[in-house]
């Protein structure tokens, strides 16, 4: 593909992080173009892709990641609804220094961007005048949630039904003054979570700190994959060696990697490298993971991201086990769209490395408000005023982030 790269080299001593991603946010909102920016874990960089022109990919398909061009791709919880496509035209890359570059024919865009960074000092530049205010509707009750799991036990009880994710939004008012500061934050407070935030016309706004890695492939051909379920809050004074977990919660992480495996016997890959389960840390949350490995090269399957994705998502760690009886009870009981939530986003073939993790810890962010987003895990075992409890410590992740500042 060609491109023209501009680098920038005298704009890192005059433009901070806070600016540019301010700035970039405000340029791509207001033209309507489609922008991604995101800070890997363990990581303190960031990258941001804007395109004026993002691609709508088709519906009922599984998108092929070793196809698509260098990119961050977004797709919904609903495997059959739309996905959409942010192409690296404009790339704009945070670290010790910053570097830019555009694609030919998108120079000026670049140079907007940037100009509109430096203004972004200003506190009269505000997010909130460019996103659709939302109208506060009648929250559902507490107990409405709490009557969902136990419809939920009782089905797992009397049918197929081993596993349901049941999930549950709420709106909280919100000043969008700082929302680059709220993604900074985030950065610091979860150093293991991907923290993202995306816009495209079709879908709005969403930011996101999600523990849990869909899948990605490296420059080397690994394949990797996790299954993390089960919850509680981090005890600071009990050691992570020392955590204990539930019967509950043990059950419920090894449903998620029993569905990997079977996942992988459909396609007789026999060569993979499992470890696990460990706790970690996430923020104020403790998780149970399992991590899965293969060499694509080795098992000769050059398309294991695509086949794997198609095959995983939605995985039994957002959906329930069996799939279809899961999905059905979500369809039937949740009395709302999860639209983006416990979906997939993340960068496509960027220096050759593809990661799509799963949008949890995450929320819609309008002008005046957020709607976030969380469920839990219910089993036969399943506690109703726990769980509910569980989806208020996993909206907190984002919601304490906008309510800190």
């Amino acid at each position: 593909m060609n491109s023209s790269t501009i680098v920038q080299t005298d704009i890192s001593s005059t433009l901070c992080k806070q600016d540019l991603i301010k700035g970039s946010l405000y340029s791509a909102l207001r033209h309507s173009y489609a922008i991604a920016c995101w800070s890997n874990p363990e990581s303190k960089n960031w990258d941001i892709l804007i395109d004026p022109q993002p691609t709508l990919l088709a519906e009922n398909k599984t998108p092929y990641l070793h196809k698509l061009p260098s990119g961050f791709l977004i797709a919904p919880f609903k495997s059959n609804a739309a996905k959409y496509f942010i192409q690296n035209k404009i790339h704009i890359q945070l670290g010790d220094t910053v570097n830019c570059s555009a694609q030919a024919g998108h120079e000026s865009t670049l140079e907007d961007v940037l100009q509109t960074s430096r203004l972004a000092k200003d506190t009269s530049l505000s997010l909130a005048d460019l996103l659709p205010e939302k109208e506060f509707l009648t929250q559902s009750a507490d107990q409405d949630y709490i009557n969902g799991v136990e419809a939920a036990k009782e089905i797992i009880v009397n049918s197929e039904l081993q596993k349901v994710v049941l999930a549950r939004s709420k709106d909280k008012q919100v000043n969008l003054a700082n929302l680059e500061t709220v993604v900074l934050n985030l950065r610091e407070h979860y150093p293991l979570a991907y923290i993202g935030i995306f816009f495209h016309p079709e879908t709005g706004l969403w930011i996101s700190a999600t523990p849990e890695l869909l899948l990605c492939t490296d420059r080397n051909g690994t394949f990797k994959t996790v299954a993390l379920a089960g919850t509680q809050k981090y005890n600071p004074e009990i050691p992570i060696r020392d955590v204990s977990w539930t019967h509950k919660e043990i059950e419920e992480q090894a449903l998620v990697c029993r569905y990997i495996i079977n996942c992988f016997k459909t396609i007789r890959l026999r060569e993979y490298v499992e470890q696990g389960p460990r706790t970690i840390q996430s923020g104020s949350l403790l998780h149970l993971k399992t991590e899965y490995t293969a060499n694509t090269s080795e098992v000769n399957m050059q398309e294991l991201g695509t086949t794997m994705l198609q095959l995983l998502h939605p995985t039994s760690a957002v959906c329930g086990m069996p799939k279809k009886p899961a999905i059905d009870f979500i369809e039937r009981h949740e009395q709302f769209d999860r639209k983006l939530f416990s979906g997939y986003s993340g960068p496509v073939n960027m220096e050759k490395e593809t990661a799509l993790y799963v949008t949890l810890r995450c929320a819609q962010v309008h002008a005046n408000s957020i709607t976030l987003y969380a469920g839990a895990g219910i089993t036969a075992d399943s506690v109703p005023q726990k769980e509910f409890e569980e989806t208020n410590l996993k909206m907190n992740v984002i919601g304490n982030a906008f309510s800190n500042l």
